[in-house]
Formats: structure tokens, C-alpha cells, sequence
């Protein structure tokens, strides 16, 4: 019987033909095992979670997916674990005030975060407690709002004093976060800070010319102030508060001086002059319009009116906000707008399901879920680019899914609106095939696989056998 020899060792053939087998087969099942994992979870998943909201019905009609309430308690898990180490890492002090993104995502995605909470769990008449994770995670969320580590990029753009003169946007989302955190929990530890923060910035807007004030030394986002006033507003309604006077004037300034030419409040403007230095821009027009109805219904619906006269694309395959107004430069892009093809804007147009769904637009906000939905690239766990986006901009997968879901859970103030009766654009079919076609590729890829496997080794053990019972 023929023999090997291996480290000094006499084998038989076929013993040690065998043992290569079995690795042979053990190394094709790992492998195996892997192709059925990518292809189940990054294709076949998103093809049918894709395919589910293309046909929910429910987002047609009230503009939101039925999905989103398990969606967000998913997310929760990962902010929680994202917060916890950010928090352990201290790494706010570490990041650059240059970073626009390492500095305001930490921020702007846990008030996002906790914004979405508060719609899906206080939202009407009715509250539906939060299950232990969100617990959690909400609770981390105001944590990373309160560490100063956070604001250490403003500290060194403002100074010593940077919680006490303008830096609407960062005091804005402290005061934000803060009364959304106080909505979902009994705890009112960070409730007098939030107060003091409400009075100061309410006096300070109120006596600024044009009830303006900078982000930034020198720089100045009407949309930031307007949100600012939102924040204000709600967190008035926990001490029975209201800015009644700052929300007129300040519409009346939106609507007069900062007015451009689209019917829509500037982008940018000099507090000092209130100026226009920048026109209208999808990104920040959507962001105006999600907070726009809580001070003012008529002028939200206004604005909304103009938004999509000289904003909106909509055609056989796709449609969205652009992120220029129409017949301007398809190709301008920036750190704000996100990602620009083909003049449509990425954050104009996720942020656009906002903006439509509070004023009622449900024809606008079910396509444009639709397609986020889509080129998310959804999986089990979380939307891999929007994740992608948010590790790469902030070290924290979560942060994109965050203000994606924000914008997807904001509500129309009433039960009336326009639903979506036109057919779903192509590009969402087109996706969800490829998501589809991909899977099966890898699954059919792998049978095949398997089969020459078997037929190899049927070869190999016939000549095997052969030799064996061969004469000498």
C-alpha cells in the first residue's frame, strides 16, 4: 500500500488523502457560510425592506413607513454603544475646530436623536414607553450634549465665554436636546442649565439688530436662528414661557429683509447689516421648513409652496430637492449640501421627507422616503451608508442613521393631507432589483461552487480508489 512520509511520521495515501479532504471541505464551508451571510444580509435584506416600504401603504397616505418605529429602537443599540465610547475617549477635545463634521456631528446627531425619540414616543395625545435600550441610549444622548468635551471646538472659536454670547448653533442644540430629554424622562437634572441657556439667548436675539446673531465668529445661518427659536420655544413650554415677540420678529425679517428672490429666507447673512451673502439653498431651505410650521403655519406653507416651484425635480425615474434653485449649477457641492447628482441634493432632499411631512405633503415626503430608503443601502445593521458617511465624517456609524431618521419621523400637525397617489419612481425598482439580483448571484455562485466541489472530489476519490486496488 503505498505510503507518505511527513515529519518523520509513515501515513497511508488514502488516510492522508482523507484528512486533506476533510480541510478541504471544512475551508468550503467558512467560505461558503460567509458568501450566504453578505448575500442574505447586504442584499437580499435591503431588497426586501426596500420592496416593503416601496408598497406600505401607510406611507402614501399619512407620509410615514410603518417600519420606522423598529428601525429607531435598532438604532438605539448602536448610539448607545457609539456614546459610551465617545464619552470614554474624550474625543472632542481631540478633533480640530477645521472639522466641521468631527465637531458638529457628535452634537447635532444626539439632538437629532433624541428629537426623534420625543416624536415617536410623545407624539399627539398618546405616550408608549420606551423599551430599555432607547431608555439608554436617550440618556446617553443628553450625556454627550452635556460633556464639555463636546463643545470644545466652540471654546476655542468663542472663547471663555462662548455659552454666553451668540453661538446660536451650539447653544441652539443645547437647548434643543435638552428640552427633548425632559419630554422623555422624568429626570431634570440639566433643567436649570437649559433654562438660563433660553433666557440668555431669548434676550440676546431679541435685542440683536434683525433678531440675528453668528454661528461662528462672523458667520451667521438664518436657518440656525430660526431654529433657535424653535428651541427656545419649546423648551418655554416646559416653564410656561413663550417668545411670542422674537417669533414675529424675526418672521418679519425672513419674509422682508432676508427674502430672496425665491420666495424663500436667505442661506446666509450678515447678522451686523442683515445683508444677504448667500441665496436660497436646498440644504438649509429644508431645514427651515422641518421647523418652520411650530412658529408659523401659514408662512411655513408659504415658503414650502416656493420650495417646491423652484426646488423640486420630479420625473418618470427619480425625484428630489435640488440643491440650487432650477437652472442653476447642477454641479455645486459642499460639506452642507452632502453628495449632488445631477443638480439633486442629498441633505436637501433627506431632509426634504421633514419639511413636506409638516405641512402635509405626503406626495412628496412617501417618494423621497422611498429613495433614501433605497440608496441607503439598508441592512440589519443600520443603513450602510449613511453609516459609512458618519464613521468616516465623525467616528460614529450611528450619526447619519440619526438625522435620517429624524427627518423621517417628523409629523404633520394635523391628520389632513395630500397622499401620494403617483407610482413609485423607477430608480427605487431599479435598486431593489439589483439588491435582489446581487443576493441571488452569490447564492447561485456558490451552488455551482459546490457542485464542482462534488464533482471534483467523486473524481478524485474514484482515482483514488482505483489506485488502491491497482496490482504491486
Amino acid at each position: 500500500m503505498p505510503e507518505t512520509e511527513k515529519s518523520g511520521i509513515v501515513i497511508p495515501a488514502e488516510q492522508s488523502a482523507s484528512r486533506l479532504a476533510g480541510l478541504g471541505i471544512f475551508g468550503r464551508m467558512i467560505v461558503s457560510g460567509v458568501m450566504l451571510f453578505v448575500a442574505c444580509a447586504f442584499f437580499l435584506y435591503p431588497g426586501i425592506v426596500t420592496f416593503r416600504v416601496a408598497t406600505d401603504p401607510e406611507l402614501r397616505t399619512t407620509g410615514q413607513t410603518r417600519l420606522l418605529r423598529g428601525w429607531f429602537s435598532d438604532a438605539a443599540r448602536r448610539y448607545d454603544r457609539w456614546a459610551t465610547q465617545y464619552l470614554d475617549s474624550h474625543r472632542g477635545e481631540l478633533v480640530s475646530e477645521h472639522d466641521v463634521a468631527g465637531t458638529e456631528w457628535p452634537i447635532f446627531g444626539s439632538t437629532l436623536f433624541l428629537l426623534a425619540a420625543e416624536e415617536l414616543f410623545t407624539s399627539g395625545k398618546t405616550f408608549e414607553p420606551m423599551n430599555s435600550d432607547v431608555v439608554s441610549a436617550v440618556r446617553k444622548a443628553a450625556q454627550v450634549i452635556a460633556d464639555p468635551a463636546t463643545g470644545s471646538w466652540v471654546r476655542r472659536k468663542w472663547g471663555a465665554d462662548y455659552l454666553t454670547r451668540e453661538n446660536v448653533f451650539y447653544r441652539m442644540l443645547l437647548i434643543m436636546g435638552f428640552a427633548a430629554y425632559e419630554r422623555l424622562t422624568p429626570d431634570r437634572q440639566y433643567h436649570d442649565f437649559m433654562t438660563r441657556q433660553m433666557r440668555s439667548l431669548a434676550d440676546e436675539l431679541q435685542r440683536a439688530p434683525f433678531h440675528l446673531c453668528d454661528d461662528y465668529p462672523g458667520e451667521c445661518y438664518p436657518h440656525d436662528v430660526l431654529w433657535a427659536v424653535a428651541a427656545l420655544q419649546r423648551a418655554g413650554r416646559l416653564d410656561g414661557v413663550r417668545h411670542d415677540a422674537l417669533i414675529r420678529g424675526l418672521m418679519s425679517v425672513l419674509n422682508g429683509k432676508l427674502r430672496t428672490p425665491h420666495d424663500l429666507p436667505a442661506s446666509e447673512a450678515s447678522s451686523r447689516t442683515g445683508s444677504i451673502l448667500q441665496g436660497a439653498r436646498g440644504c438649509n431651505s429644508s431645514g427651515i421648513l422641518i421647523v418652520a410650521a411650530e412658529l408659523d403655519k401659514q408662512a411655513a406653507r408659504q415658503w414650502f409652496e416656493a420650495y417646491v416651484r423652484h426646488f423640486w425635480d420630479s420625473g418618470t425615474w427619480v425625484a428630489g430637492f435640488r440643491e440650487t434653485p432650477r437652472g442653476g449649477d447642477d454641479r455645486f457641492m459642499d460639506v452642507d449640501s452632502g453628495l449632488v447628482v445631477g443638480g439633486l441634493g442629498s441633505v436637501a432632499s433627506a431632509f426634504g421627507i421633514g419639511a413636506a411631512k409638516v405641512v402635509g405633503r405626503f406626495d412628496h415626503a412617501a417618494p423621497l422616503t422611498m429613495e433614501a430608503v433605497a440608496v441607503s443601502w439598508p441592512s440589519p445593521f443600520g443603513p450602510v451608508i449613511p453609516g459609512i458617511l458618519g464613521s468616516t465624517a465623525a467616528g460614529g456609524w450611528c450619526l447619519g442613521e440619526s438625522a435620517l431618521l429624524f427627518s423621517m419621523s417628523r409629523r404633520s400637525p394635523s391628520d389632513a393631507g395630500i397622499p401620494f397617489t403617483g407610482p413609485v419612481p423607477r430608480m427605487v425598482w431599479v435598486v431593489t432589483i439589483a439588491y435582489f439580483a446581487c443576493g441571488l448571484l452569490l447564492i447561485v455562485g456558490e451552488v455551482r461552487g459546490w457542485m464542482r466541489w462534488a464533482r471534483k472530489h467523486r473524481k478524485e476519490a474514484k482515482l483514488a480508489n482505483n489506485e488502491v486496488q491497482a496490482p504491486g
